[in-house]
């Protein structure tokens, strides 16, 4: 059986110059980075056979710019492929956060049924292919601390959780 093949595009938000990759079936993978120039570079290091196709994410790209600009939750297809089981539970109880919720991590540990894993689910968290779609950004620490977030740090994930609440645009991030 042959692989679905991967297509991706480049392309610039209000926080920043993200990679978009994918297949028919939906979204794979995003990624921030700093310009195009270093988003072919990724793309040709982990995904060398994806073809560039720049109307292939039409739909998507409007809809992250709709997210960003506060007009309500993010809602496009994803192609979720690797991770490990663990991983996958976690990334698939992080998509059921409702928009403009927050989880503890010690929470969703409990969610996917290994309440002492925290780190396990934190580490999971990290390596979610798909922040944005999969909203890792709506997960906090115990005492309401942000935790981390893996595309665009600690103020990225602050402006996303204050979009949601408020339901206001984030303004562009320098």
């Amino acid at each position: 059986m042959n692989p679905t093949p991967l297509s991706y595009t480049i392309t610039d938000t209000v926080i920043g110059t993200i990679v978009l990759v994918g297949s028919e079936r939906g979204l794979r993978e995003t990624h921030w980075v700093r310009d195009a120039a270093e988003g072919k570079r990724w793309v040709s290091e982990r995904y060398p056979t994806a073809l560039e196709v720049p109307g292939f994410f039409q739909t998507t790209i409007e809809a992250i710019r709709d997210y960003l600009a506060g007009k309500g939750p993010l809602e496009v297809p994803f192609d979720l492929v690797g991770g490990t089981p663990l991983q996958r539970m976690v990334w698939i109880a992080i998509s059921r956060i409702p928009y403009g919720e927050t989880v503890s991590y010690t929470a969703l540990a409990g969610r996917v049924g290994f309440p002492s894993a925290i780190r396990a689910v934190a580490s999971a968290c990290g390596a979610n292919p798909l922040p944005l779609v999969i909203p890792c950004h709506r997960v906090i620490a115990k005492d309401g601390t942000l935790g981390g977030f893996s595309m665009g740090g600690l103020e990225i994930k602050e402006k996303l959780l204050g979009m949601e609440k408020n339901a206001e645009p984030i303004a562009l991030v320098a």
